[in-house]
């Protein structure tokens, strides 16, 4: 399992599996109050499940 923490503070955000980022994300920290955008880290394949 993977940590995600605020890139301004360091405080744990989230923690998940590898991959279980598919699509862009905001979250807001709790402590700071930082808003940290988070993107997939690979490039989402073209199955139709994917398709928006």
């Amino acid at each position: 399992m993977e940590s995600t923490r605020c890139g301004h503070c360091n405080a744990l955000l989230f923690k998940n599996e590898p991959g279980a980022i598919v699509k862009p994300i905001e979250i807001k920290c709790r402590r700071c109050g930082t808003l940290n955008q988070l993107r997939p880290l690979e490039p989402i394949s073209e199955c139709p499940e994917h398709q928006a």
